[in-house]
């Protein structure tokens, strides 16, 4: 009698294989980017993966940092958040988020917390009072 595992068989591998390329394009394309020509601010481009290829915030958090299913609204967490604490997060990656020490600067840290504070003043005043 032969002996068979669980998972094999024929057709079962190309089966996960299939599964496995349909769960790495959802993963990997939860948020969009932002054209470069649409791009208006130097941190803006940073957290959109325009300027260093190896910084795709977007994916996660949206091109204008609003959330997806795999990062969080980062707008309606700003105001509780010091520059301190965002530049720590950004560097640590915290949870499921990559850590950007080494990858990035402090310039460069700064210019995206600039630009999240700037993306988050606009929201709040284009709310209804």
């Amino acid at each position: 009698m032969e002996k068979r595992t669980l998972g094999a068989g024929p057709g079962r591998g190309l089966l996960g294989a299939v599964g496995l390329a349909v769960a790495a394009a959802l993963i990997s394309c939860a948020g969009k980017q932002t054209p470069k020509d649409r791009i208006t601010d130097p941190g803006q481009s940073l957290f959109n993966g325009q300027t260093l290829s190896g910084i795709t915030c977007y994916k996660c958090h949206g091109d204008d940092a609003t959330g997806t299913w795999r990062g969080p609204n980062l707008i309606k967490a700003l105001p509780t958040l010091s520059d301190q604490d965002i530049a720590k997060t950004i560097l640590e990656g915290p949870g499921l988020m990559p850590s950007y020490k080494g990858k990035l600067d402090d310039h460069q840290v700064a210019k995206i917390t600039a630009w999240l504070r700037m993306r988050a003043t606009t929201v709040a005043n284009a709310q209804p009072r």
